[in-house]
């Protein structure tokens, strides 16, 4: 018997949730101050969570990769498009030109739409368990 292919909705679904999730850990992980322009004290609308690249150029398989989320103002992040040339020098600089690299070979692998549904249950979990760890559960 074929399996019933996952709807759009589901997957939908799944994707707020895993975005739910990357928004939680980076912000534990990286406090409230803006990655390209140093803003402090983001709150609210504020406090948004920004991609090193634009999250419609990423793959599923990067999409909700935690390596290059990091926490911006809204200002950077909506109206001054994410600020990736800024966002990438400072990856640069605080994470070393090795860790950009991997991320920009890690491009090269593609998940198709038809793994996406999967590959976002395995993410879910795996987000679940570092959330867990941060809380000290």
């Amino acid at each position: 018997m074929k399996k019933k292919p996952h709807s759009k909705k589901s997957s939908k679904t799944l994707q707020n949730k895993i975005w739910k999730l990357c928004k939680e850990i980076t912000r534990k992980n990286y406090g409230n101050e803006c990655y390209t322009c140093g803003a402090k004290n983001l709150s609210g609308k504020n406090w948004q969570t920004g991609h090193m690249l634009s999250k419609a150029v990423l793959d599923p398989y990067l999409k909700y990769d935690l390596r290059v989320l990091r926490p911006q103002c809204s200002k950077c992040n909506i109206w001054n498009g994410g600020m990736g040339a800024e966002f990438h020098r400072k990856m640069i600089i605080r994470e070393g030109q090795t860790y950009v690299d991997q991320f920009f070979r890690d491009r090269k692998f593609n998940v198709s739409s038809k793994e996406a549904y999967s590959h976002y249950e395995s993410l879910i979990h795996k987000y679940e368990l570092i959330l867990e760890d941060l809380n000290g559960s």
